[in-house]
Order: structure tokens, then C-alpha cells, then sequence
């Protein structure tokens, strides 16, 4: 018997036809999940990609409710990152936070904690020579890490109640008043998909476009000054705004709600500018992450 099978569905659904498909949460077991997160950083010379980073980290998901709390506790296992002088950027750094407990009421989050001592958890133990420890410490604060994993959980929890297959349903969220408020985003539309297997988990589909900007994207810029042949004269310059257009995947199991799997691909325009001519350039990104969640097997945990 499936796990999933056993326990009180924390994602009730039921389809009507093929038209529609219920949404609700109702949880009262936890439930573990295994992900596998991993992500792919490259920018552009010329029309050549070069890809500067690979990343894949492996931690647990648990996720319970109390009434209409929803709390979710992750726990970090390992990372097999490579490329890039600094092994991964700091939302990467961020899941080997060794555990972060987040609570939401429906979609909404309410607390976060796990960051408040990222630099001395997770900075501190890297692999890397201290003058990169501190640039990592110095760019990265708690606001942003945080600011990540709302937006997550929020993208992945927008859709509640009846919700029509195969749809543009952005304007109905926006009557329900659930379209986050993303800082530094915007989402364009939402639409609903159809349901897929994966892993052996049946998953209801829907996919997220968003415009994205980031005021001053500095690790991706290293990164390309430091990857492609044609960056080096661009070491004098400094980054500008980056805007992305953004597609995002989700797949929730429609047993119990939980992410069978997210994936983010953006593509994004970057600028430089000289400090002392003035001069402007941009150059190209494609980013993805990805996230398969697996529930355990039986007898496993």
C-alpha cells in the first residue's frame, strides 16, 4: 500500500469529468518528502551558452497542519554542487541551512525561521577561501533568503476549491484575491493544465508566467565575466538591473497536495556599465531549477 494511500489527504480532490478539479487542504498526518533540488546557471557569449554552475542538493520536507496553520520543516541532507569559484549562489547556499521551519495560513505566510544564523551554519563551513566567505556574507541577508521561500510556497499553493481544467484562470484568482504580491515580480498569467504521472505520484499541472527584475544581480555577473572568453574586459564593469520572463511549472500530487515537481526557467537581459566612461552593455542568461519531491518508500523511514 502506498503511503500516501494511508494517510488523511492534505490536498482533497476530485474531478468532475474532465472539466474541473477540486481543490482543499486538510492534513492530519504529517508527511515526509525526499527532494532533489537542482539548478543550472549559464549566460551567453555571443550566441554560444556557457554554462557556469551546476547545482543539486538533497534535503526533506515535512509538511503538517494545525486548524488553518499550514507548517512545513525542511531538513537538509547533502550537496553535490559543482562549478563556479564560490560552488553555488546564496539561494542555493540557502537549502544547506541545517533546518528551517516555515508556518502559512493557506497561501499567505506567516513566519519563517532557519536564516537567522546562515552566515555561521551554512557560509562558515564552505570549502572556499575566507575572502569569498565574507563577499557571500556581506551580499546575502536574511530578508532575501526569506523573501525566496514565501514566494515559493505561495506559487505553489495559489490554487484552492474548484479550478477548471486546461484554462487561463488569472483573472479568476484575481477575484479570490489570490495572486500574491511577488517584490520585484510580477505575474502575468496562470494556467491550468491536465494531470501526468510522475514518479509513480499522479500530479495536477499548472503553469505560472512572470516578469522578474533584480536591482542588482552581482553573482551572475561574476560568474559570466569570469566564464566566457569575451568577459574579461568587462571586470571594470559594474552590474546593472537584470528583467527575466519567467515560466513556472507545478505539479502537485493530487493525493495530498505536497509539489511533485516544480520547474522555474527564466530568461533573462542583464546591463554593465562602466563607472568611469559610462559605458553600457547587457548580456544574456538562461536559469533553471528544478524540484522532484518523492515520497518515501514504505518500510524506508
Amino acid at each position: 500500500m502506498r503511503v500516501a494511500s494511508v494517510i488523511a489527504a492534505f490536498f482533497l480532490a476530485s474531478c468532475f469529468g474532465e472539466k474541473s478539479f477540486h481543490v482543499s487542504y486538510d492534513l492530519s498526518a504529517p508527511v515526509k518528502v525526499e527532494v532533489m533540488a537542482q539548478s543550472h546557471y549559464a549566460t551567453m557569449d555571443g550566441e554560444v551558452e556557457q554554462l557556469g554552475t551546476r547545482t543539486r542538493i538533497y534535503f526533506t520536507n515535512e509538511y503538517s497542519q494545525d486548524g488553518e496553520m499550514l507548517h512545513l520543516e525542511r531538513t537538509f541532507i547533502s550537496d553535490a554542487s559543482e562549478g563556479y569559484l564560490k560552488r553555488s549562489y546564496p539561494p542555493e547556499l540557502a537549502y544547506r541551512t541545517p533546518h528551517l521551519k516555515l508556518s502559512a495560513q493557506g497561501f499567505r505566510v506567516m513566519d519563517i525561521k532557519g536564516y537567522e544564523d546562515f552566515d555561521s551554519a551554512v557560509v562558515a563551513k564552505i570549502a572556499i577561501p575566507d575572502r569569498w566567505k565574507n563577499q557571500i556574507s556581506r551580499m546575502t541577508r536574511q530578508i532575501d533568503l526569506d523573501r525566496i521561500e514565501r514566494r515559493r510556497w505561495e506559487i505553489t499553493h495559489l490554487l484552492l476549491g474548484e479550478v477548471p481544467l486546461n484554462r487561463n484562470i488569472t483573472e479568476m484568482l484575481k477575484s479570490q484575491g489570490r495572486l500574491p504580491v511577488l517584490p520585484n515580480a510580477e505575474i502575468d498569467s496562470v494556467a491550468t493544465r491536465g494531470f501526468r504521472n510522475i514518479n509513480g505520484q499522479r500530479c495536477f499541472e499548472y503553469t505560472v508566467y512572470l516578469q522578474e527584475k533584480e536591482p542588482f544581480p552581482y553573482f551572475i555577473w561574476e560568474q559570466h565575466v569570469n566564464s566566457v572568453k569575451s568577459g574579461m574586459p568587462f571586470k571594470s564593469y559594474h552590474p546593472k538591473e537584470a528583467v527575466y520572463q519567467n515560466r513556472y511549472d507545478v505539479a502537485l500530487n493530487v493525493e495530498n497536495g505536497i509539489p511533485c515537481r516544480e520547474y522555474e526557467l527564466k530568461y533573462g537581459i542583464h546591463g554593465m556599465k562602466n563607472p568611469e566612461t559610462g559605458d553600457s552593455v547587457t548580456f544574456k542568461s538562461q536559469i533553471s531549477h528544478e524540484r522532484f519531491y518523492n515520497l518515501p518508500l514504505p518500510g524506508t523511514h
